[in-house]
């Protein structure tokens, strides 16, 4: 249940957010828009209410026809509200090609669930999933992200186990029940600028274990691996993630929201009190890109997807003056594939990508 000065905010932050809208309208040429994300939570603070009628105000500044995907990341509580949410958006958005919720369960173990201020456990997730997918529609796709955070049980033979056995067969359960399109395992490492970063369990070869049998587990269920920590079955990658992967222009909004727009990148605030004064972001904090940060942040962006590189030979004036024994190395140790034009990681290769471009790269 909201409060009187909760609603407030809110109210305040969605008069300064369709600010923002009215800026990009004014100024941007073109207005057709590919993708349409919600991310950070948000959506589950305004609600089914709002978030329509913030839909409906893009919609009358911008051309939704071609809307390619409509992103709206929740968290899986207040269960009944966001069951609600999702509900509701479903019945007002039935001819949106793709509506995709994706939900950040985080983890089935109730210590890390605690200890990372979530306000469920795994028995709420339990009963959140079963009424979640009698929602789902036609046009929905549905990804659900997990935290690899390197903790194990240990079983009565002694032996370390991750989680308790009940909970690993739901996860197989839930990932071969046809309702999952997509599912996304981070590391403590990849969500580095997260407060919940700080949270720490195991050693770094801990949390790599856990990332390793959550994948496999994922792979198991014919999930295929199109990004270094995203899975999915045929047709349901999400089509934002690779428009940031293939650096197409995307424009943020709200708070924290980044963006990349003709050769710049920016970050809006993360102050709701200063988005809301219309101090959105610092005009000193823009950075604006050179040809060869360009030229780094593609190979960067790139590498790290299943199609990988097309063409290296644009990017050989980035490489370290010995990438050519290190590019064969690679290949050797089934890291990479490459003809000497194409540059993929492996599987294998995505496991350690970091350490792989980082050793290719003369700086990042």
């Amino acid at each position: 249940m909201s409060t009187d000065s909760s609603d407030t905010i809110i109210d305040e932050y969605i008069v300064a957010l369709k600010k923002e809208i009215d800026h990009y309208a004014n100024t941007l040429t073109d207005k057709e828009l590919k993708t349409l994300c919600f991310w950070g939570g948000t959506p589950g603070k305004i609600w089914a209410v709002r978030m329509i009628d913030l839909i409906e105000y893009v919609h009358s500044k911008f051309d939704l026809e071609n809307l390619a995907e409509l992103t709206i990341e929740l968290n899986p509580y207040p269960e009944e509200e966001v069951l609600d949410f999702v509900k509701t958006l479903n019945k007002k958005y039935p001819k949106i090609s793709r509506m995709r919720y994706s939900f950040g369960i985080q983890s089935f173990d109730d210590e890390v669930l605690k200890i990372t201020w979530r306000a469920y456990n795994f028995g709420s997730i339990v009963a959140f999933l079963r009424s979640l997918v009698k929602l789902k529609q036609d046009n929905n796709v549905l990804n659900f992200d997990f935290i690899a955070f390197g903790k194990f049980q240990v079983s009565k033979n002694g032996f370390k186990q991750l989680r308790h056995e009940f909970k690993r067969d739901f996860f197989k359960t839930f990932l071969a029940s046809g309702y999952v399109d997509s599912v996304s395992i981070y590391t403590l490492e990849n969500i580095a600028h997260k407060p919940v970063s700080r949270i720490y369990y195991g050693t770094d070869d801990e949390i790599m274990e856990e990332f390793l049998i959550l994948k496999e587990m994922v792979e198991d269920a014919g999930f295929g691996r199109y990004e270094i920590s995203n899975f999915a079955h045929a047709s349901k990658a999400s089509i934002h993630n690779m428009v940031y992967r293939t650096m197409e222009p995307y424009i943020g909004l709200w708070i924290s929201a980044a963006s990349f727009f003709e050769g710049k990148r920016w970050t809006n605030t993360w102050d709701i009190k200063k988005y809301i004064g219309w101090n959105r972001r610092d005009e000193k904090q823009v950075q604006i890109l050179t040809a060869s940060d360009l030229l780094i942040e593609e190979f960067f962006l790139r590498i790290r997807t299943h199609e990988g590189i097309a063409d290296i030979s644009k990017f050989i004036p980035l490489l370290v003056p010995h990438h050519a024994w290190l590019l064969k190395k690679y290949t050797e140790e089934w890291l990479i594939l490459f003809d000497w034009t194409k540059l993929q990681l492996t599987d294998k290769g995505m496991n350690v990508s970091n350490t792989i471009i980082t050793d290719l790269l003369q700086k990042i």
